[in-house]
C-alpha cells in the first residue's frame, strides 16, 4: 500500500477512536505533467476534401479534430430519423441542438430503404434528404454511418432478407463481386439522397462511418474490405472529411484511409448471465487502451485490442458512449443519470477528443412489410429486443420528451462547446497511484490534462451498482513546467458518488484562474464584459484562486478581496443567481463570475436572442428555435422561467406571461396555460394462463424470449382514453406501471409498441400513435414473468410474486398531459 494509502488509513483507524490525530493531513495525490507532450502528427491521414464552398474547414491531425485550423472538440448524439415520426424531427433535433450537441449521427439501414430488392423507400419516416436538411437549416453538422452492415439491434443487422438469403454467409461483408453488386445500388441511392448536402457541397454531412463492429480477417475480408468500401462511397461521390470505422477488439481497417471510433456502455445488456455484473471499465481512467473493455463484435474472430502504436496516429474518437442501453430479453438494466453523467470526465480525461452518444434519441422499430425488423434469436441472431419499442433509456427517449439525464449531460456539453477548444490539445497525465483494475475502489479515480502549465483535473468517484467511499483530506500536486500547483489550499472531503471537472491556470479574459472547485460551465458575453459561469459540487466548498499578479481587484458583494501569497482567494462562496465576483483583470474590461448550485445548473440553458447570449433558467423541458423559447412541462399547467441578460423589450407568450422579480442576475417570468384532464381507464377482459419455463438458446446459450404460442397466455386489458384532443398541447404520455414479462399495446391485430419489464413504468407517446395511424380500440396485454425467470433485473425491481410463483399486473394506467408554453423574444 503507497503512502497516502497508509495515511488514510492512519487517519481512519484513529478517527473512530475520537483521537486529535484524526486532523493529521494526508499526502496530496501527485500527478507529473512536466514532460513535454509530442506535437501532433499531420499529413498521415488521407481523408476527403476539407473545405467547404465557404471557405471552412475541417480536418484531423493525431490527437485532435481542427475547425478552421483550430482545436474542436465536438459533442455527437446518434439519432435514427427513421425510428421516429417525420412530423417531429425538426423540435427533436432543436432539443439535441439545446443540449449541446453539435454532431448528429444516424445509421443508413438498409432493410429500411430496400426492404424488398430493387424497391427503394426514402418516403415518410425513411425520408434522409429531409432529415438532412433539417440538420442544416439548424446549423448542426451529420455523420452518415452507411454501413452497409450497421447491427443498432436490427433484423440481420440491418441487411434485407433477400440479401442474406441470396449469399451465403461467407460472402457477406467482403469483396465477394456478388455481395458488392448489390451494394452498389444502394449506395447510390443513398449518394442520390445526400445530392448538394456534403460537406464540399456546402451541407451539413462531414462524415461517413463505413461498416461497424467489423474484425473479419479472411481473405476479401479485413482491412481489404474496409479499403473496398471506401473506394466505391468515392466512387458515388461520397468526398467529406472524415472517414470513420468503430474500432474496438481487433477491429481491422486500412492504415491511414480511416479514423478509429470507440465507445463503452454502463452495463451489458446483451451478456449471458443474470447476474450482476462486476465494475464496468467506463468508470476507471485508462491510459494504455482506448477501449471501454465491454464492446462486442457479433461474428467477429478475435478479441485482441488494438496496439497503442498503431492508434497513436490516430486521434482519441468517441462514437458510442452509451448515452443509455437497451433493454434485452436475458438482462434488463435500469439506468440512473450518474451511471452515464459520471463516464464523462473519465472518457474526456482519458484523452477523448470526439464524444459521441449511441443512443442520444430513441425511438421505435416500424414494422415491415414482410417481417418485423428488430433483433432476434429467431432469426440468428444474439439478442431479443422488443419488436418496436428502442427507447435506449436515452437522454431524448422514444417519446420525445427529455429524461433528468438529458440536462445532467448538458452541464458538460456546454463546456466543451465553450472550452474544447482548450482541452482538444491537452495531452492525458496519470496520476502517482492508479486503481489496479475497474473493480479496486480504494485508491481515488482522476487524472489531468495538460498543455504547458494550464490545464484540467477530472475525478470520478462514482460506479455504477457499488458505493465508492468519501475521499477525506483529499488535495492535488500537479507537477507543472516550472511550477507545482498543490490544491485546493486547504484538504476537502470528496463525497461518495461525485464527479467533476475543475480547471487550473485558466486565462479569464487577461486574469489568470489559479484553479477553482467548482466545475466550469459556460461563458457568455453581455455587452464589452465576459461572464464565466461555473457550478458547485454538492457537498464540496466553492472556492476561485486568481494570480494577484494578472489582476487590479477582485470584489465580491460583501467587498473586495485582498491578496496573500501572490494569490487571491474567493472562499466562502454561497451558490446562488447572484454574482459570485467581479474580477478586473490588469487590461481589459472586468470579467464576471457567477458560481450556480448543480441544481441551478441542470436548469440553466444558453442561446442567442436577435444576436445577443442569453442564458435561460427553467425548471421545464425547453429547447429554441430561432428567437423562440420552447418550453414544455409534463403534467403540471405552470412554467417559470428566468433570462439574463435581462431582455430589452418584455417577451410576449402563447399565453399571458407575469413579469417577476429578479433573482440574481436573472429577470423571472411565470405563466399558466388552460389545465386539461385525460381519462384512462383499463377494464380486464382476460385472465393470464400459466407460462412454462424461459428456454434457452441462441448463439448466446442463454434466456430466449417466448414464441408467439406462449403470449397467447398474456393477461388483457381494454383501454379507454377519453378527452386526448392533441390540440394545444405537446403530447400526452400514457404512464403504464406493471409488473410482468412483457408488455404490449395493440389495436385489433396491430402491435402498437412494446416493451420488455425492467421495474420502470413504461411511457408511450400518444402523439407518436396518431402519427401511426391510431385505431380506436386499444388494447393492453402483460406476459406473466415467472419467478424462476433467468433474467437479471436490478436489485429492488424483481417484484413480488403470487401463488402460483408468476405475476401479470396492470397496477396503474395514467393520462399524463404535456403542456407547451411559446415564448417570442422582440428586440
Amino acid at each position: 500500500m503507497q503512502l497516502r494509502s497508509l495515511i488514510l488509513a492512519f487517519i481512519a483507524l484513529v478517527g473512530s477512536t475520537g483521537a486529535s490525530y484524526a486532523q493529521v493531513p494526508a499526502a496530496p495525490l501527485v500527478v507529473d505533467a512536466t514532460t513535454p507532450a509530442p506535437p501532433p502528427e499531420t499529413g498521415y491521414l488521407r481523408l476527403g476534401t476539407a473545405t467547404s464552398p465557404t471557405g471552412h474547414t475541417l480536418g484531423a491531425n493525431s490527437q485532435y479534430l481542427t475547425r478552421d485550423g483550430q482545436p474542436w472538440l465536438p459533442v455527437m448524439g446518434e439519432f435514427h430519423f427513421a425510428r421516429f415520426p417525420k412530423a417531429r424531427w425538426e423540435e427533436q433535433l432543436l432539443k439535441m441542438k439545446a443540449g449541446g450537441v453539435q454532431i448528429v449521427a444516424s445509421y443508413l439501414f438498409w432493410i429500411f430503404h430496400e426492404e424488398e430488392q430493387g424497391k427503394f423507400n426514402f418516403r415518410g419516416d425513411r425520408d434522409f434528404r429531409y432529415f438532412v436538411q433539417l440538420c442544416a437549416k439548424h446549423g448542426l453538422y451529420v455523420v452518415a454511418r452507411i454501413g452497409p452492415w450497421n447491427h443498432a439491434e436490427l433484423r440481420n443487422g440491418g441487411f434485407p432478407d433477400w440479401l442474406v438469403k441470396q449469399l451465403p454467409a461467407s460472402a457477406l461483408r467482403s469483396n465477394d463481386p456478388a455481395y458488392l453488386a448489390a451494394v452498389r445500388p444502394y449506395w447510390h441511392q443513398l449518394r442520390q439522397q445526400t445530392q448538394g448536402l456534403l460537406w464540399k457541397e456546402g451541407g451539413p454531412i462531414i462524415g461517413i462511418q463505413l461498416e461497424n463492429e467489423y474484425n473479419r480477417g479472411k481473405a476479401s475480408q479485413g482491412a481489404v474490405h474496409i479499403a473496398e468500401l471506401k473506394k466505391m462511397a468515392l466512387a458515388e461521390g461520397f468526398d467529406v472529411p472524415f472517414y470513420t470505422v468503430t474500432g474496438w477488439q481487433g477491429a481491422r481497417y486500412p492504415e491511414q484511409e480511416v479514423i478509429p471510433v470507440f465507445g463503452g456502455y454502463p452495463d451489458e445488456p446483451w451478456g449471458r448471465g443474470p447476474t450482476k455484473m462486476p465494475p464496468v471499465e467506463v468508470y476507471n481512467f485508462r491510459f494504455k487502451s482506448r477501449e471501454g473493455g465491454n464492446l462486442g463484435i457479433q461474428g467477429g474472430e478475435t478479441a485482441v485490442r488494438n496496439a497503442p502504436a498503431q492508434l497513436a496516429h490516430y486521434p482519441f474518437l468517441g462514437a458510442e458512449f452509451g448515452g443509455g442501453i437497451p433493454v434485452m430479453y436475458r438482462r434488463r438494466p435500469l439506468l440512473t443519470p450518474p451511471d452515464v453523467a459520471a463516464m464523462l470526465p473519465v472518457q474526456l480525461g482519458s484523452g477523448v477528443n470526439l464524444y459521441g452518444y449511441y443512443m442520444f434519441h430513441g425511438g421505435r422499430n416500424p414494422q415491415g412489410k414482410r417481417s418485423w425488423l428488430q433483433e432476434s434469436t429467431r432469426t440468428g441472431s444474439w439478442n431479443d429486443l422488443p419488436r418496436i419499442g428502442y427507447d435506449f433509456q436515452a437522454p431524448l427517449g422514444e417519446t420525445g420528451a427529455e429524461s433528468p439525464l438529458f440536462a445532467q449531460l448538458k452541464l458538460v456539453h456546454y463546456f466543451l462547446n465553450d472550452f474544447g477548444n482548450l482541452l482538444a490539445p491537452m495531452v492525458p497525465r496519470a496520476p502517482a497511484e492508479q486503481p489496479t483494475s475497474a473493480s479496486d475502489l480504494t485508491v481515488p479515480r482522476w487524472a489531468v490534462r495538460t498543455q504547458g502549465t494550464s490545464g484540467f483535473l477530472f475525478l470520478n468517484n462514482y460506479v455504477r451498482n457499488y458505493p465508492t467511499p468519501a475521499r477525506p483530506a483529499t488535495q492535488f500536486e500537479v507537477r507543472l513546467p516550472g511550477e507545482t500547483l498543490t490544491f485546493p489550499q486547504n484538504p476537502i472531503t470528496v463525497p461518495a458518488g461525485s464527479y467533476f471537472i475543475w480547471p487550473f491556470n485558466l486565462e479569464m479574459g487577461g486574469a489568470k484562474l489559479k484553479y477553482a472547485t467548482a466545475q466550469l460551465f459556460t461563458k457568455l458575453q453581455v455587452g464589452a464584459e465576459p461572464y464565466y459561469v461555473f457550478f458547485a459540487q454538492p457537498g464540496i466548498p466553492a472556492e476561485l484562486v486568481f494570480d494577484a499578479a494578472s489582476v487590479q481587484t477582485v470584489s465580491t458583494p460583501t467587498g473586495p478581496v485582498a491578496a496573500a501569497g501572490g494569490q487571491v482567494r474567493v472562499m466562502n462562496i454561497q451558490p446562488g443567481t447572484n454574482l459570485a465576483c467581479t474580477v478586473q483583470p490588469r487590461t481589459g474590461p472586468a470579467v464576471r463570475v457567477l458560481v450556480l448550485s448543480e441544481e441551478q445548473a441542470r436548469q440553466t440553458w444558453k442561446t442567442t436572442l436577435y444576436g445577443a447570449e442569453h442564458l435561460v433558467l427553467t425548471p421545464q423541458e425547453i429547447y429554441f428555435d430561432g428567437n423562440q423559447i420552447q418550453l414544455q412541462a409534463e403534467g403540471q399547467p405552470t412554467f417559470q422561467f428566468s433570462v439574463f441578460p435581462a431582455l430589452a423589450t418584455a417577451p410576449k407568450g402563447s399565453v399571458v406571461l407575469q413579469k417577476g422579480a429578479l433573482e440574481g442576475v436573472f429577470q423571472t417570468y411565470s405563466a399558466s396555460v388552460p389545465s386539461r384532464t385525460v381519462g384512462a381507464k383499463a377494464t380486464l377482459v382476460k385472465a393470464a394462463g400459466t407460462v412454462p419455463p424461459i428456454r434457452f438458446g441462441g448463439p448466446a446459450k442463454g434466456a430466449v424470449e417466448p414464441n408467439d404460442t406462449t403470449y397467447e397466455q398474456a393477461a388483457q386489458w381494454r383501454l379507454a382514453l377519453a378527452g386526448t384532443k392533441l390540440k394545444g398541447l405537446d403530447d400526452i404520455i400514457l404512464r403504464f406501471t406493471y409488473a410482468g414479462d412483457a408488455i404490449r399495446l395493440t389495436t385489433g391485430e396491430r402491435l402498437l409498441n412494446d416493451d420488455f419489464y425492467n421495474g420502470a413504468p413504461w411511457r408511450v407517446s400518444y402523439r407518436n400513435l396518431v402519427a401511426d395511424n391510431l385505431g380506436k380500440s386499444l388494447r393492453v396485454s402483460i406476459l406473466p414473468l415467472r419467478k424462476d425467470a433467468p433474467i437479471y433485473l436490478e436489485d429492488g425491481r424483481r417484484p413480488s410474486f403470487s401463488t402460483n410463483d408468476q405475476v401479470s399486473e396492470l397496477r396503474s394506467v395514467e393520462a399524463i398531459p404535456r403542456y407547451r408554453l411559446t415564448v417570442q423574444t422582440t428586440k
